[in-house]
C-alpha cells in the first residue's frame, strides 16, 4: 500500500483478494507478494492485514438481549459522538446484582482467523467485585448445546484481565478498544455474547485506531488514583455527625458547632433528632449511668460521598 510493507496474510487470502480485484500481484514472477490497489478500496484495514485474518466489527443492531437471562438491563439510543456523527449506543447492566447478557449469533467461513472488534465505555467499578465478560460460543452443531457452551472463549474484560488495544479518557469515563482474534477452525456457527453485572458497560460499534489518537491515553492504576483522590476531597467536604437519641451537654453542643465553623470540611451536618441536651454538671458530681443511660458520648463520623 503506497509502496509501503504493511504485513502479511495467508495465500488463500491473498488469493482471493487479487481474484476480487482488490490487489494485484507485484510481479509475475513473484507471487507471494500482492500490492493493494488504490481504485479499488479494500474492506480489510491495516488491522485486518496484520492478524492474517477477517475483521468483524461490533454492530448494536445485531445484537439482542439474552432471554435466558430474566434480569437484564439493557437500553439502546442514539448518541452524538465528539466528531458529530450519530452513532447508536449499546448499555447493558447496572449497579445492583443484575445478571445481564446480550447475544448475536452469525455464520462464518470454516477454517478461517478473525478479529472481532468493539469499542466498550465503562464496564467497571470502585470496587473491582463486577463481571464484565465478552464470550464466544462455537455452535457446530447450529445450536447452543451444553457441550458448546464449554467449548466457548472467554475473555474477562474487567479491571483490563484482558488487555485492551488502547484505552483512552472521555468526558464519559474510560474508553476501551479491544480486538479479539479466534479461529473457526471445522466450525461455521458462532454466538457472540456480552455480559455485565454490578457495573454499566456501553457498547459502541468500534472506529479505526487513527480516530482516537487525540484523546488523553489513560489505564486503570491511573483511575483508580483519580477516584481516590476524588474521594479523599469529598470526604473532607462532606461529614456527618450524628448525635440521634444522645445526651450531651451544653458545652459538648457549643464545641461541636465551633469546630464546624473553624473546620477545614466546607459541609458539615450535625444531627441531634431527639437528643437530651443537659446542663453541664459540677466537675465534682458524676452523672449517674442509671440516669443518662450512658457515660459517653457516641460519635460517628461518616463518608456520605456516594460509594
Amino acid at each position: 500500500m503506497n509502496g509501503k510493507r504493511i504485513g502479511a496474510t495467508y495465500p488463500k487470502r491473498a488469493k482471493g483478494l487479487v481474484k476480487n480485484g482488490r490487489a494485484e500481484y507485484a510481479s509475475d514472477c513473484e507471487k507471494c507478494t500482492i500490492r493493494m490497489l488504490d481504485t479499488h478500496k479494500p474492506t480489510v484495514d491495516v488491522t485486518e492485514v496484520n492478524n492474517m485474518g477477517k475483521v468483524i466489527d461490533f454492530d448494536p443492531r445485531d445484537f439482542k438481549a439474552d432471554k435466558s437471562c430474566e434480569n437484564n438491563v439493557i437500553a439502546k439510543y442514539f448518541v452524538t459522538d465528539k466528531d458529530g456523527e450519530n452513532v447508536i449506543a449499546y448499555s447493558i447492566g447496572n449497579w445492583n446484582w443484575d445478571w445481564t447478557q446480550i447475544c448475536c449469533d452469525k455464520k462464518l467461513e470454516k477454517n478461517t482467523d478473525y478479529v472481532f472488534r468493539f469499542v466498550i465505555v465503562g464496564g467497571y467499578c470502585n470496587t473491582c467485585n463486577e463481571t464484565s465478560r465478552f464470550e464466544i460460543v462455537p455452535m457446530p452443531d447450529g445450536s447452543l448445546t451444553d457441550e458448546a457452551y464449554e467449548d466457548r472463549y472467554t475473555y474477562d474484560l474487567a479491571q483490563n484481565r484482558y488487555k485492551p488495544v488502547l484505552c483512552k479518557k472521555t468526558d464519559e469515563g474510560m474508553l476501551r478498544l479491544f480486538e479479539i482474534p479466534f479461529s473457526t477452525f471445522d466450525c461455521e456457527d458462532f454466538r457472540f455474547v456480552f455480559i455485565a453485572m454490578h457495573a454499566v458497560a456501553t457498547l459502541y460499534a468500534p472506529k479505526g485506531i487513527s480516530a482516537y489518537a487525540d484523546l488523553e491515553d489513560t489505564n486503570f492504576d491511573q483511575l483508580r488514583d483519580e477516584i481516590n483522590s476524588k474521594n479523599s476531597e469529598d470526604n473532607s467536604a462532606n461529614v456527618v455527625m450524628d448525635f440521634t437519641g444522645a445526651h450531651v451537654t451544653r458545652s459538648t453542643v457549643t464545641d461541636l458547632l465551633t469546630m464546624a465553623r473553624f473546620g477545614k470540611s466546607e459541609n458539615v451536618c450535625i444531627d441531634f433528632t431527639g437528643a437530651v441536651i443537659e446542663d453541664d454538671k459540677p466537675d465534682d458530681i458524676q452523672a449517674d449511668a442509671d440516669d443518662t443511660g450512658s457515660d459517653d458520648i457516641a460519635v460517628e463520623l461518616m463518608d456520605v460521598a456516594d460509594n
